[in-house]
């Protein structure tokens, strides 16, 4: 994704105000796959555009209230990342994407973080981070309080080679601190 095309996200009538404030993480991500530059990637529920241009890409099967990419995905595998195993070959891929996702996997995070290790050699996963939801908002109760003790449980306590903390981006709930974390499960 460059800029240009994010800011194509901004003007969408549907899902703009959705993106304001995400280009802090999505260049995190960018950043670690320009360093990597891996041959194939994986990117889980990307919704209206991967961060990308022409991975494979992962999404609930059916109809997806975040939608598909505009852009063109290189291969589309509908499944369930709550239910193991992935139909994925072991270290298919050279890099696995899933930004601001995880904490939908409805209680079964570490479950889909044993087949990230397993189809995968690096990983870069967003997380909301400490966000104050009150039960009436709309992101309550997977966003709220998402602490790193939790991230640790939902990836298995695996070390992380780096994390990215990225401040609050305006006044919104969706606007608060991100983490992100990058893994290398594979040494070249």
């Amino acid at each position: 994704m460059t800029h240009d095309d994010f800011a194509e996200l901004l003007e969408h009538p549907k899902w703009g105000r959705y993106y304001v404030g995400r280009w802090e993480y999505f260049k995190v991500a960018i950043d670690i796959f320009q360093r990597l530059n891996p041959s194939n990637v994986l990117e889980l529920g990307p919704g209206p555009h991967t961060i990308v241009h022409g991975c494979d890409i992962m999404v609930t099967p059916g109809d997806d209230q975040w939608g598909r990419p505009a852009n063109k995905a290189r291969k589309v595998i509908e499944h369930d990342a709550t239910q193991k195993p992935w139909p994925i070959d072991d270290k298919a891929y050279d890099l696995f994407i899933a930004l601001q996702v995880w904490e939908h996997l409805d209680n079964k995070q570490s479950r889909a973080f044993r087949e990230v290790m397993r189809i995968s050699k690096t990983a870069v996963l967003s997380f909301p981070f400490m966000w104050d939801c009150p039960r009436e908002n709309a992101n309550y109760p997977q966003h709220h309080q998402i602490d790193r003790e939790l991230i640790g449980d939902w990836t298995l306590n695996v070390r992380a080679e780096e994390i990215v903390e990225i401040p609050r981006t305006g006044k919104g709930v969706t606007q608060g601190p991100r983490l992100v974390y990058f893994w290398q499960f594979e040494r070249a």
